[in-house]
């Protein structure tokens, strides 16, 4: 796969990451006790067919090494589609990831997905759903960082560089096990909204961003479970990642996935 991809641009960016947990102090949680509104069931994965390569199919396991992560390569062995059910896997020296392959770039979609989380450790990114552009530099991230909590991250190409310009710390804690319903709307150059059980989380705009600075090209959704190892980690961001017994595994489950256009 092609290695210009945004978790070594985001691991080489550690200060900007160190900047992103100073904020964390500040952030603001979802709020509670309001009724969850009904929502339809998303559709499962039972006619999804994984194969490696395969860039023409709508979902493609990757498989790549970053040595600067401690060997945690993403291996396609580490995903598969159980009773209709994506899972994920991170285990010994491997992480998991599925990208949306053929013409899956758009510039105005909402992207959702509904996660049941892993067992969540120090040092364990649960990306459920993020959407980038390898060659814009653009990114919209839901990540579960370690047991801290929900970061939601907007990255713009500023100066040609990769850089977030917006970030939130939500459902801060230990989010072992909870099931979400996770989606982002997105409006190139326009809006990000990210919604989390059918409400509104975030609405982003280029007013809420560093300078302006603002995601404005096609992007396609990822799924990811990996590990933030390896000299490049700074442990302020996710905490220290500790070696799994060979036969430990961590599942994080997405029971459904959709995509709808979205009005311009």
């Amino acid at each position: 796969m092609n290695f210009t991809r945004r978790k070594l641009w985001a691991l080489l960016a550690a200060p900007a990451a160190m900047q992103l947990v100073a904020r964390r102090a500040a952030a603001e949680s979802v709020v509670a006790g309001d009724a969850k509104p009904v929502l339809d069931t998303l559709p499962d994965w039972s006619a999804v067919k994984l194969q490696l390569w395969k860039y023409n199919n709508p979902f493609v396991p990757s498989q790549w090494s970053e040595p600067k992560l401690g060997g945690y390569d993403w291996k396609a062995a580490n995903v598969k589609i159980v009773d209709g059910a994506l899972q994920l896997t991170v285990s010994e020296k491997a992480s998991a990831e599925v990208i949306s392959g053929g013409k899956s770039d758009f510039s105005s979609a909402k992207w959702e997905v509904d996660v049941t989380l892993p067992t969540m450790k120090p040092g364990l990114i649960a990306a459920p759903l993020w959407t980038f552009n390898k060659d814009a530099h653009e990114e919209i991230d839901f990540e579960i960082v370690g047991t801290k909590g929900l970061q939601l991250t907007v990255w713009a190409n500023v100066n040609n560089e990769h850089k977030s310009v917006w970030v939130k710390w939500i459902l801060l804690g230990d989010l072992s096990g909870k099931r979400y319903r996770m989606g982002i709307e997105y409006e190139a150059g326009k809006r990000v909204v990210f919604f989390i059980d059918g409400k509104e989380a975030a609405v982003v705009t280029p007013a809420d961003t560093a300078g302006g600075a603002f995601p404005n090209k096609p992007m396609k959704p990822y799924f990811d479970l990996w590990v933030a190892a390896g000299a490049v980690m700074d442990t302020r961001w996710a905490g220290k990642w500790q070696p799994m017994a060979p036969s430990e595994k961590l599942v994080m489950t997405i029971h459904g996935y959709r995509r709808t256009d979205v009005g311009q």
